[in-house]
């Protein structure tokens, strides 16, 4: 059995080498590495977050979350999520098992009046919409747990209350060039494809505008199509002709 107070003498070593500089961390880091061989521990002995090696250079790859993520499913995983849930730096896989840990719902009803004033949403849609949301909508966002649920409840709020819309078009390039048109104009995706034209959620405004604009420029977005694919037949000739 590791004697405590050896256990003890390590972790202090090993904090001197993660937050020493110069000379300081130096000695620390020499320090830890002789005590881990001596007695026949690892960096996992002294911090389950850490691998089962007696290389203090491990050290320097050690991420705060991923300590964290070790305390889920101990007495201390409370308070590991509330620091967690706001971790930038997850993997897929470790954000899977974040999502595992967290009650979604619950975590979106603590913050959604603090998103609904810093986005000028009414919290009482926002908290509607964001009951909505499945692990699936969370990991299609990007960031912390947080900042994708606020994205995810903000983009469920959106599809509420904007109706879906059909814009038929006659052609894959016009349905191309649509599609780019509504997903850059409103910053939401649109609905999956359609043999008739482009469905997406739009306002009123929003389908005039998406009209408006294809009116105007459908006979453009032709001819640079039309010229895309001469310069690449053109393009491909003079390859094989060579």
């Amino acid at each position: 059995m590791t004697d405590p107070d050896l256990l003890v003498r390590a972790r202090k070593l090993m904090g001197l080498y993660r937050g020493g500089v110069g000379g300081e961390r130096g000695n620390a880091g020499r320090r830890l590495s002789a005590l881990l061989r001596e007695h026949d521990l690892t960096l996992f002995d002294l911090d389950p977050s850490l691998p089962v090696t007696q290389d203090v250079a491990a050290l320097d790859r050690w991420r705060e979350s991923a300590a964290l993520l070790a305390r889920l499913g101990t007495d201390a995983q409370d308070d590991a999520l509330s620091v967690l849930v706001d971790a930038d730096d997850l993997t897929d896989p470790e954000m899977c098992r974040l999502l595992e840990a967290v009650n979604l719902h619950r975590l979106a009803e603590v913050r959604v009046d603090g998103w609904a004033a810093l986005d000028g949403l009414d919290p009482a849609a926002l908290r509607q919409a964001a009951a909505a949301i499945t692990p699936d909508d969370v990991l299609a966002a990007q960031g912390s747990l947080a900042a994708r649920l606020r994205f995810a409840a903000a983009r469920q709020l959106y599809f509420q209350t904007h109706p879906p819309r059909l814009i038929r078009t006659a052609t894959p390039v016009h349905k191309a060039f649509v599609r780019a048109l509504i997903e850059t104009l409103t910053g939401h995706p649109a609905l999956p494809p359609d043999p008739e034209g482009v469905r997406a959620h739009l306002s009123a405004p929003q389908l005039a505008r998406v009209r408006a604009l294809s009116a105007t420029f459908l006979p453009e977005a032709d001819r640079r199509a039309e010229q895309a694919a001469r310069e690449y037949g053109e393009a491909l000739a003079r390859q094989e002709r060579d």
